[in-house]
């Protein structure tokens, strides 16, 4: 390799990367709505909070953007405890929550900014989480894996929180 193509490789390589960057930024041209549905079946407390945070975090940053966010958060799974009123008599009665409060904000905040929590039923059910033992904030569904069919089928993207 001659000494020249040595030295303009490099400044090839990083023009290219350069370039690659500024198309990035133009992702968002065109774009009105960000459809999505999180898929949420983490029973890790620290996970959960994290991530409800983030989709908040997403939701008003498209809105910075000028893009409307549709999000719908799934609940089922290991998740389901963080709908729950009282954990006694559950599955999860053993379980230490010291910020399941901080959980209930997080999704009442997020159906108070228009982003509907749906908790499965089945769920509830193989968790011994009675209905009248759901928060408020939650809709309870039949079968949420026909939920996240349906909207996927509708255009939403499928992101897991797990």
């Amino acid at each position: 390799m001659s000494y020249k193509k040595i030295i303009y490789f490099p400044f090839l390589l990083a023009l290219l990367l350069g370039f690659s960057g500024l198309s990035m930024a133009d992702d968002f041209a065109g774009i009105q709505t960000a459809k999505v549905v999180w898929n949420v079946t983490t029973g890790d407390e620290k996970v959960f909070l994290d991530r409800m945070d983030l989709i908040q975090q997403t939701a008003d940053s498209l809105k910075k953007r000028g893009i409307k966010p549709e999000f719908v958060v799934i609940i089922h799974g290991h998740a389901a405890k963080f709908v729950a009123k009282d954990l006694k008599g559950t599955k999860f009665a053993k379980d230490k929550l010291p910020k399941l409060q901080q959980a209930h904000s997080s999704l009442a905040s997020l159906t108070h900014n228009g982003v509907p929590v749906e908790v499965c039923a089945i769920a509830l059910k193989r968790a011994k989480i009675k209905h009248s033992n759901v928060r408020d904030f939650a809709v309870i569904q039949e079968n949420v894996f026909e939920n996240l069919i349906v909207l996927q089928n509708k255009g939403y993207a499928y992101m897991a929180v797990n």
